[in-house]
């Protein structure tokens, strides 16, 4: 009969461990989610933003070429319409 109730006592507290281990492991799984929700999220964000800043990145150098071409079409008739400077004797 004692040891009936030593066993018994040792099951309960196996029991309790197993428990207390099952509760640890689901707090920390929780906790595992959690984050791991907040980092899709911000992925998510940051996704958008990369694609932003592409689409930004792709207009300005539209706009430079643009720039560049009509710089080079200034330099052109600046060419036709300005005197050249006259040469200086060596």
């Amino acid at each position: 009969m004692a040891e009936d109730n030593r066993l018994i006592g040792i099951m309960a507290e196996l029991l309790a461990e197993v428990h207390h281990m099952r509760t640890d492991n689901n707090e920390r799984l929780d906790k595992t989610n959690e984050r791991l929700d907040r980092l899709e999220n911000q992925l998510i964000k940051n996704t958008a933003a990369v694609g932003e800043l592409r689409l930004s990145v792709m207009r300005l150098a539209d706009r430079v070429e643009e720039i560049h071409e009509l710089d080079r079409r200034v330099r052109v008739l600046e060419n036709i319409v300005l005197p050249k400077p006259p040469l200086q004797a060596a």
